[in-house]
């Protein structure tokens, strides 16, 4: 089989994956609430403008660094929010994992585990 077949069966295999779904499923019950989306949205607005001033040299006052943490507080605060970042974390965790897989194959070295049973990797089961 080739590199680019492997490749298109390990996506493949990324695409069905629990974590991958569970991601999914969770940014959808976070953008259909009306609430958390305001938020989210509210977010990515205060997000760009911020670039903005902060592409321009400019420095944040206090109180725009209060907005954005009153702002950051409030998702924190609301469970879809929480359940969305949870799950974008387990699934970038998985795609780091395979990252440091093939990283360890193309160079031949091999991942010392700390422990017998950790779980940074699957390499131990």
């Amino acid at each position: 089989m080739s590199v680019i077949a492997k490749a298109r069966e390990l996506g493949e295999e990324i695409a069905h994956s629990h974590e991958l779904t569970a991601m999914i499923q969770a940014q959808q019950a976070m953008l259909q609430d009306p609430t958390a989306k305001q938020i989210i949205d509210e977010f990515h607005h205060k997000q760009r403008f911020l670039q903005m001033i902060q592409s321009r040299g400019l420095e944040l006052t206090e109180s725009q660094k209060a907005e954005v943490e009153d702002l950051e507080k409030r998702m924190l605060d609301n469970p879809l929010i929480t359940e969305f970042f949870r799950a974008q974390q387990t699934f970038e965790q998985l795609l780091e994992e395979i990252n440091q897989i093939i990283s360890e194959a193309i160079s031949g070295s091999q991942h010392s585990c700390p422990s017998e049973s950790c779980s940074c990797c699957h390499g131990c089961d």
